[in-house]
């Protein structure tokens, strides 16, 4: 039962992907908000996120972009649901839009967003290279984007994320793929709940 809850975290679905919604929006608070706070979020901000999950860092991001927008897509119809519940009120208003999608095909037109954000969810798109490339191009010039990925530990438990993070190598080749696609990238490292996160900040 264990092995198949953390599978759910790849893409829930079903009553275990809304237990394990419900366990990510409990345990990711803190990794959220830092992602956030990398943003470096003004009021006019309109900002994009790839994988939004329960919908922390979108609720987080329309409370400090008053005056802006926030929009995502996420490949589960179950994190659609609970992200939507968790931002009912910014949707009704206007100020949040959510929809299913995937980052290799980001349903949104050129230069729509000042600021972009994937918080743990990289590791997940089929097609790493062709998701930068979208948010380049959804991107304003001077726009921001954070990644935040997991890092690998062998120091862990059996079932704990941080086994299946990336390592180092990966971790430089995304690097590497936003300065192929046009970003400026630079690095920050930082535990959060005994797991090594890496957030790669890129400059369009």
């Amino acid at each position: 039962m264990l092995q198949r809850l953390t599978r759910q975290f790849s893409g829930p679905r079903g009553p275990l992907g809304y237990v394990a919604g419900f366990l990510m929006s409990r345990m990711n608070v803190q990794l959220n908000q830092w992602a956030v706070d990398l943003m470096e979020l003004g009021p006019f901000d309109r900002i994009c996120e790839i994988g939004f999950g329960p919908g922390l860092a979108v609720e987080l991001a329309a409370s400090r972009a008053t005056s802006g927008f926030v929009a995502g897509v996420d490949l589960s119809e179950v994190m659609l649901a609970q992200a939507s519940r968790r931002n009912r009120a910014a949707i009704a208003a206007g100020r949040v839009e959510l929809r299913c999608g995937t980052a290799a095909e980001l349903p949104f037109a050129d230069a729509s967003f000042t600021r972009a954000c994937a918080v743990n969810s990289l590791q997940f798109w089929p097609e790493p290279e062709a998701g930068i490339r979208e948010i380049h191009r959804v991107l304003s010039p001077g726009g921001r984007l954070v990644l935040a990925l997991r890092m690998r530990r062998t120091d862990v438990g059996r079932y704990s994320r941080s086994r299946f993070g990336f390592t180092e190598k990966r971790a430089v080749a995304v690097r590497q793929m936003l300065e192929k696609t046009g970003f400026t990238p630079s690095a920050t490292t930082r535990e959060i709940r005994g797991e090594t996160i890496r957030a790669l900040v890129g400059r369009r």
